[in-house]
């Protein structure tokens, strides 16, 4: 690396806001969940209302099988705080809790688990559900599989599910000349219904398909839909659909527009209030413009949502690092998180930031710099309103990739920012990091994943203890 840009780099981060110093410890020691895994990746948590955690994540246990992705395994809490697996699933979204100790699987074939270069070319697979039980003696119990469709782009599909068992799945096919985005639902204690094409016209980029399910009912559906212009440029943009509890799907609003590539992320909360979040940039091997956030916001009670925020649109012309998350409080304060992009030039900064909207607000305050150079890996809230925002740091400047060790910061109800960021566990080359909250304690936990340069990787867990 040219000294010059280094310096320039080491100048940079100076600059940024300082972060506090690590605050004493209120999380768990971690706990090793699985290890001597040659490869994993996609882990996710979730509780359902007994206060025991699930996870799980995708396994793959021959390193040299490329381009195999390998088999999920769920991870079910037991009551001394280890937790118990069950393998040889293939999952098609995170696992969706609901009751006390159900889950709802989105699942693939188990031939999905090992894809081949065909498997590449040919995207279309069988995409079906299952309904487990987390709380038995040694595993997670799973049931039967139902299937919903023979054609699904196997990387699109989003499943979610509120306590009481509304729950709503969507998925991604691909036909001769446009895309159908659909969606299949699942009301308490029913079945799940035929599905339905929520989108028919143009093309819906996968994976851009993010979902959620209000308390009370209430169906979001965000996507990214690009529509070809009649001899002029192609139309991308960032749409919404709404099932309001107990009345039919409302029609497609236009949140904002799409360079080609979109991160969205999406929340509904009790009284109809929502947010779809998005991060996007153009496609293709490397990066030809800025790195955008965006964010919109329902306020409950109405039928669309209000124009969607600019939050961020990068200084530098880089691809990005972590996800862009979002979240709705019990207070109905409304958090954006992301990784930014600072430096017009090689070696960039990446920026973990957070902004907020207040309750009954659409408009969102300034974003606060949570860390200096960071992969935002997720967002929660309890039901005091507290919220955390959990990242991985990037310690080589100019990497958007290798990331190190699991922060986490809260900001309390009511209050315009955010604390001294808290560790959770060592610098591990860790990865990934996906946070819930236990109904029962109050507090959050994290699961994430360690990859150390020349050995097998861990699935690790820590829950904040005060």
């Amino acid at each position: 690396m040219p000294r010059l840009r280094f310096a320039s780099a080491l100048a940079a981060l100076a600059l940024l806001p300082a972060t506090p110093a690590a605050a004493a410890p209120p999380w768990s020691a971690p706990l090793t969940v699985t290890a001597g895994i040659p490869q994993v990746g996609e882990p996710a948590i979730g509780f359902g209302a007994s206060g025991r955690a699930v996870l799980s994540a995708r396994l793959t246990t021959q390193a040299q099988r490329a381009p195999s992705r390998g088999f999920s395994r769920l991870f079910g809490q037991q009551p001394g705080g280890t937790f118990a697996g069950r393998a040889r699933i293939v999952l098609a979204a995170p696992p969706a809790p609901y009751a006390g100790t159900r889950l709802a699987l989105l699942r693939l074939p188990l031939a999905e688990g090992d894809r081949t270069i065909g498997d590449l070319e040919r995207p279309a697979t069988s995409l079906g559900y299952s309904y487990a039980r987390n709380g038995g003696p040694l595993e997670v119990a799973v049931g039967a599989y139902h299937r919903l469709t023979t054609r699904a782009d196997r990387d699109s599909a989003a499943i979610a599910a509120n306590r009481r068992g509304d729950m709503i799945a969507a998925w991604v096919e691909h036909l001769s000349g446009r895309d159908h985005l659909m969606a299949a639902v699942r009301r308490a204690g029913g079945s799940f219904g035929r599905p339905a094409v929520l989108a028919g016209t143009g093309y819906v980029s996968s994976p851009a398909v993010a979902v959620a399910v209000a308390a009370n009912g209430d169906l979001l559906v965000s996507y990214q839909r690009s529509i070809p212009g009649r001899g002029g440029p192609v139309q991308r943009r960032v749409e919404a659909r709404v099932r309001r509890a107990g009345h039919s799907w409302g029609a497609a609003q236009r949140l904002g527009a799409s360079s080609g590539f979109s991160d969205i992320s999406a929340a509904a909360a009790a009284d109809g209030r929502m947010v779809v979040a998005w991060g996007t940039q153009d496609r293709g091997e490397e990066a030809n413009s800025p790195w955008i956030v965006r964010a919109a916001v329902r306020d409950g009670g109405r039928h669309v949502f209000h124009s969607a925020r600019q939050l961020e649109s990068s200084e530098g012309i880089e691809r990005p690092a972590g996800q862009v998350v979002a979240a709705i409080g019990g207070d109905g304060a409304v958090t954006v998180a992301w990784s930014g992009i600072t430096g017009a030039s090689f070696p960039h900064l990446y920026p973990a930031r957070a902004a907020m909207a207040a309750a009954g607000n659409f408009r969102f305050g300034g974003a606060q710099t949570l860390a200096p150079n960071a992969a935002v890996g997720d967002v929660a809230t309890d039901a005091a309103a507290t919220t955390y925002v959990v990242w991985a740091t990037l310690p080589q400047i100019g990497s958007n990739q290798t990331t190190d060790q699991v922060f986490a910061s809260l900001r309390p109800a009511g209050e315009p920012s955010f604390t001294a960021l808290e560790e959770l566990g060592p610098a591990e080359r860790a990865t990934l990091p996906r946070a819930a909250v236990d109904p029962v304690s109050g507090r959050p936990a994290v699961v994430w994943v360690s990859r150390p340069q020349g050995g097998t990787q861990l699935l690790r867990f820590a829950a904040r203890t005060g």
